[in-house]
């Protein structure tokens, strides 16, 4: 099938640059909490053990944010509250509440609350499947 061999071929970029998540990051009112995580895939048993599916509801409070970061994997960002500022390749975007967007991982961006209420957000990402869920999987722009 050319969407599993698609699939394997992104997983397999992700994998090939994996490094452990480093605080060296700047970090401010940042607060993650994992709520699942999957690393079996059904029909995709060649995915199974290698890589989990992640989703991470985060809050992030009035004036809090990230600094310049990569991931180490890609993902889709919902917001479910609030209003994020976010910077990629030198564009700025504001996303409210409702908004989703996409990250490859391997761009580097940083995202801040300028808003006077939190953040909510829905971070569904592929990462290692060895990645512990205390580990994020935020990596310091190169």
């Amino acid at each position: 099938m050319k969407k599993t061999s698609a699939l394997a071929a992104i997983i397999g970029l992700v994998a090939a640059t994996s490094a452990s998540a480093d605080p060296a990051v700047e970090i401010k009112g940042f607060h993650p909490k994992v709520l699942a995580s999957l690393s079996e895939f059904g029909h995709l048993p060649e995915l199974d053990g290698k890589y989990q599916l992640r989703v991470t509801e985060a809050t992030v409070d009035p004036e809090g944010g990230m600094g310049p970061h990569h991931h180490l994997g890609p993902g889709i960002r919902c917001l479910t509250a609030g209003e994020l500022t976010y910077t990629m390749a030198g564009k700025t975007t504001i996303y409210h509440a409702g908004d989703c967007f996409t990250e490859t991982g391997a761009i580097s961006h940083e995202a801040r609350n300028a808003g006077a209420a939190p953040v909510k957000l829905l971070n569904f990402e592929i990462l290692p499947a060895a990645l512990p869920a205390t580990k994020g999987s935020i990596i310091p722009a190169q």
